[in-house]
């Protein structure tokens, strides 16, 4: 399903701006729970989305996924645009899957990092075969008043129903992805 996103070509036009300046209305809160988005609770799954050099865009990427984000971004040159560490079901929350979504320059990008995106969860899903959780390459676009762009989501996919077993495996599966992609060419 297409995510919506205000302002696209500005937001991937000010991504390498150094000088980016705040916006009125970017607000981040964080629940107990770790979820930040623009309401500090479970049930909100919005939050503004900064350029990587926003003061404010470190504060915005939850503990679970920062450090791949941060990999995505200095390793790949990648622009990312939505991240989720996972988190349990609460009574006003389903339960959400970790994932980082890649917003590509151009087609050329797309193939590379698609590429990138696939040989990773090949690797990784065969060094842990017995895991409940699968490393899965989601090809989806970002719609805006202004167009519409081709995306690329790396999802933490659960393959049952238990959640503690999952948060238990996501973290085996993700230390594991970062080791692989240490080793994985620079981009």
């Amino acid at each position: 399903m297409p995510t919506y996103l205000s302002g696209i070509k500005e937001f991937i036009a000010s991504w390498d701006d150094p000088f980016v300046e705040e916006k009125e209305g970017e607000i981040i809160r964080e629940s107990a729970e770790g979820h930040i988005n623009t309401d500090g609770t479970t049930a909100c799954f919005n939050s503004p989305i900064f350029t990587r050099y926003h003061r404010k865009f470190k504060r915005s990427l939850e503990a679970g996924i920062r450090e791949l984000a941060t990999i995505l971004i200095l390793k790949f040159n990648c622009i990312t645009y939505s991240s989720c560490q996972g988190h349990f079901s609460t009574a006003d929350a389903v339960m959400r899957q970790r994932y980082v979504g890649v917003i590509p320059r151009n087609d050329n990008e797309y193939q590379k990092i698609k590429k990138l995106f696939l040989n990773l969860a090949e690797q990784t899903n065969a060094q842990i075969p017995g895991s409940c959780v699968r490393l899965w390459v989601d090809e989806d676009q970002v719609d805006s008043e202004e167009c519409s762009l081709a995306c690329l989501h790396l999802f933490f996919v659960g393959v049952d129903a238990d959640e503690k077993r999952y948060f238990t495996d996501v973290e085996i599966v993700y230390k594991k992805l970062l080791e692989n992609l240490s080793t994985y060419p620079q981009g």
